[in-house]
């Protein structure tokens, strides 16, 4: 299967990324939830012309409803169609919608104030196409905010359960907080990494083993051995600990 296929697959419906905000929403260690602090970056005033690609389910927008400015004007794509479509029926008339891939994008050269790319670059092939395809959209001044993970982010599970398909291998590879300034040097300026200071401690095993599943590519196998592990440091220390690295990303095209 290609890493594009496997992206697809992943979300065709919510419920693998389901599967994962659900861990992080329940053992999280920081008193304030991720999707409230990456709203806290989006500083795009009172009147502005928003896009968002790879917006999933609409969890930003939905946990943010209450702070969503009159003035925005949303623009909300995902390559999947099915998550469109999920983002529609928590958002309906708020915002517009679209399938749409992030290296062609079918809006007009500075259509937008604002642009938002949440933990998805890393999933895309020919990332250099898709960043100039972001700034081409944006209006001269306009700002880029994205999220992004470091090198240890999920370091435990991915070392009991290591990836099998070549995309998760890749994803360490791609866009993550070590690379994430030079990417985008070419088409941004003034980029700044922000981390969230965060980690699960999981004290039940069953909510564990379906976010690794939700993964796609882990044999029955591999999650015994998380299981065991699970077990093993939830008894004798009281949770399952696993590293987060996870990053706010501020940049502006010039």
């Amino acid at each position: 299967m290609s890493d594009r296929a496997l992206v697809e697959e992943q979300y065709r419906s919510a419920e693998n990324l389901r599967a994962r905000i659900a861990l992080h929403e329940r053992f999280s260690t920081c008193s304030v939830p991720f999707p409230r602090w990456v709203f806290d970056g989006y500083d795009f005033g009172d009147d502005a012309d928003v896009l968002e690609v790879g917006c999933g389910d609409g969890i930003m927008w939905r946990e943010n409803l209450d702070r969503l400015p009159d003035g925005w004007r949303l623009t909300l794509t995902d390559l999947s169609p099915a998550m469109v479509e999920e983002t529609r029926a928590a958002l309906g008339e708020r915002a517009q919608y679209a399938v749409a891939d992030v290296e062609a994008l079918p809006f007009a050269e500075g259509s937008f104030d604002a642009a938002i790319a949440n933990h998805m670059l890393f999933h895309v092939d020919d990332r250099s196409r898709a960043l100039g395809e972001l700034a081409r959209v944006l209006r001269a001044g306009g700002v880029f905010r994205a999220t992004t993970i470091g090198h240890g982010h999920l370091r435990e599970l991915r070392e009991l359960a290591p990836p099998r398909h070549e995309l998760w291998q890749k994803t360490r590879e791609r866009f993550t907080a070590e690379t994430a300034a030079d990417e985008l040097a070419p088409f941004f300026v003034d980029v700044e990494l922000e981390p969230f200071r965060d980690a699960l401690e999981v004290t039940e095993v069953d909510p564990l083993l379906a976010f690794v599943r939700s993964r796609g590519d882990v044999s029955e196998e591999q999650l015994a051995v998380v299981a065991d592990a699970a077990r093993t440091e939830i008894a004798t220390r009281g949770s399952f600990h696993v590293t987060k690295e996870t990053f706010r990303v501020r940049a502006r095209k010039a």
